[in-house]
């Protein structure tokens, strides 16, 4: 009996030490994200499964004691997900963690200070360090959930950062309804003080420029409105007047029609018809429109560019212009705000002859920005050769797969989407696919695809017909007009209804202050930016829409900055 327990010791020892032998700790990757706080630089490192402050340390050929000096949270243990800092080596300490972090009520609830950057939105900052959007807004005390170029943002780490009270400067504790409310009435009054020093107009004196009798309309054009009938953006302007005097009975408009196809731009202009006006709108092709923001900006008068996303060069030079229609560089930015530093990114484009698509260069310099850290697949079609290999070596296996196709090929994008159905339905690979604007037009592309593959597209305008003002609008529109209104006529009634209230209600305040006046519309919803000090409005504002697996589809409205 003692021989036999004898064996049975040496056996379970033997086998322990096979086991320890095949333990492998998990691997510490070093964090391509960095982070600069009072000039001091750290690395971001997100804790994964199993991974212990030793092995950390020594990945990063730091001190434990040293990690634990600039994360005085983690003395308790590390928690799966938490990010924390490591300072870079080389970087000469000054104190333990930030002077921000020190100077705040709960130091150890911070985990990063951040400086927003242009692209950049509440919802991907949020991401980015495994938050909440209402545990920043809150923690910063954010008016309407809105942020701003460059500012500087205390990241809390996440269920640390006070989502029901906020204490500042030894105050009695504020629910966050009573703060969101607060930060409401702030915005209001914001716009009573820009109000109170406002000039009204007795009467607005608008211009519309528009080829009325034109049969057709320029590639650059065509592509952003997706319809020929400059008609029907005037019946949409037309109806937006009467709803207007309706709601207000009092406004005084006065509203002239000129048809730049009858009489060219600069006769127009030489004619001295634009010169009493306190607003224009249009022209729409864009040569016309140069000629026009440069005459206007002589004799101070705005210019709101009804239709062209080409046009937003303009603001850089002239403070009096407004790019309605939201750049393509925005577009793509509101939908990257999904992804984050740890997602499973796979860019795919198109290879051409001269360099790369512009669409492509935008998406990359956005994932470079923000650190996105991604693998990509570029080729030719016309080459002829499989491609599904290359794209496969780039996917994982048990994890969302966001396939980002910076395209607006129809062909390409046909072929990449049978190729990724492909390997989803073959291979299971979970796949999230992200595309641009003009997949929605595209007719030999299989819609099942977009479903499939729960497809993210970020559009400047997007109809819910669900909607009751919707419904509202296409009651009036039919009976007047005894037609079907398209893009056109609804965003012609935006721009209207958006423009000449605002100025009523707010007079000059509004045009000098528009970035104040965020507001949905019927097809686009407004939230105009100056990206510098002394240039003109353009539109950041878009709308995410996803293809369910359900075959419906989710439209998400938000204000991206």
């Amino acid at each position: 009996m003692r021989i036999h327990n004898l064996i049975l010791l040496v056996l379970l020892l033997f086998l322990n030490q096979g086991c320890l032998a095949q333990y492998v700790p998990p691997k510490v990757e070093i964090s391509a994200e960095k982070i600069n706080l009072k000039g001091e630089l750290f690395y971001l490192h997100r804790v994964e499964k199993k991974q212990t402050l030793f092995s950390i340390a020594r990945s990063y050929g730091v001190a434990s004691e040293a990690i634990i000096k600039d994360n005085p949270s983690i003395t308790s243990g590390l928690k799966e997900g938490q990010v924390i800092y490591i300072r870079v080596e080389g970087s000469i300490p000054s104190t333990s963690i930030p002077e921000e972090v020190l100077s705040h009520e709960k130091p150890e609830q911070i985990q990063a200070e951040h400086i927003v950057r242009w692209y950049e939105t509440l919802p991907s900052i949020a991401k980015k360090y495994g938050v909440s959007e209402q545990e920043i807004a809150v923690f910063n005390k954010l008016q309407g959930n809105s942020i701003e170029v460059r500012q500087k943002l205390l990241i809390p780490h996440p269920g640390q950062s006070l989502p029901l009270n906020v204490v500042t400067d030894g105050a009695a504790a504020v629910t966050e309804p009573k703060l969101i409310e607060a930060k409401e009435k702030e915005t209001e009054s914001l716009k009573e003080e820009i109000r109170l020093k406002s000039r009204f107009y007795p009467t607005i004196k608008a211009k519309l420029l528009l080829p009325l009798q034109a049969n057709g309309v320029t590639q650059e054009v065509s592509e952003s409105s997706g319809t020929n009938n400059f008609i029907e953006f005037y019946q949409g302007f037309l109806l937006a007047l009467n709803d207007i005097k309706d709601s207000n009975p009092d406004i005084k408009l006065e509203v002239e029609v000129i048809d730049t196809e009858q009489t060219d731009v600069e006769s127009i202009i030489s004619s001295g018809r634009l010169d009493n006006a306190d607003i224009l709108f249009g022209p729409v092709y864009r040569e016309e429109l140069e000629s026009v923001v440069q005459y206007a900006s002589t004799k101070g008068i705005y210019v709101v560019s009804p239709m062209d996303p080409g046009s937003g060069y303009l603001a850089k030079n002239y403070d009096r212009f407004f790019q309605v229609s939201t750049p393509v560089a925005y577009q793509q930015r509101g939908i990257l705000s999904a992804l984050n530093i740890m997602s499973d990114v796979t860019l795919i484009y198109e290879e051409i002859e001269n360099g790369t698509d512009e669409i492509a260069g935008v998406t990359m310099d956005i994932l470079n920005s923000a650190n996105i850290r991604y693998k990509q697949v570029s080729y030719n079609i016309l080459k002829g050769r499989s491609i599904l290999p290359s794209i496969e070596a780039r996917l994982t296996k048990g994890a969302v797969n966001h396939v980002v196709v910076a395209s607006n090929s129809e062909a390409f994008v046909s072929d990449v989407l049978r190729n990724l159905n492909l390997l989803k339905t073959r291979s299971n690979y979970e796949i999230t696919v992200y595309g641009t604007p003009r997949w929605r037009s595209y007719e030999s592309v299989d819609i099942n695809y977009y479903h499939q593959m729960n497809l993210n597209i970020s559009m400047q305008y997007y109809l819910d017909y669900n909607r009751e003002n919707i419904k509202e609008f296409l009651s009036k529109y039919r009976a007047l007009f005894l037609s079907e209104p398209s893009p056109y006529a609804f965003q012609a009634y935006d721009i209207a209804a958006y423009f000449l209230v605002n100025m009523w209600d707010n007079g000059s305040a509004f045009l000098e202050n528009a970035s104040v006046y965020k507001r949905e519309m019927l097809q686009s919803d407004y939230n105009f930016i100056r990206e510098s000090e002394g240039e003109g409005f353009v539109n950041t504002a878009v709308r995410r829409v996803i293809y369910r697996s359900d075959y419906s589809t989710a439209d998400f409205r938000g204000f991206f900055r």
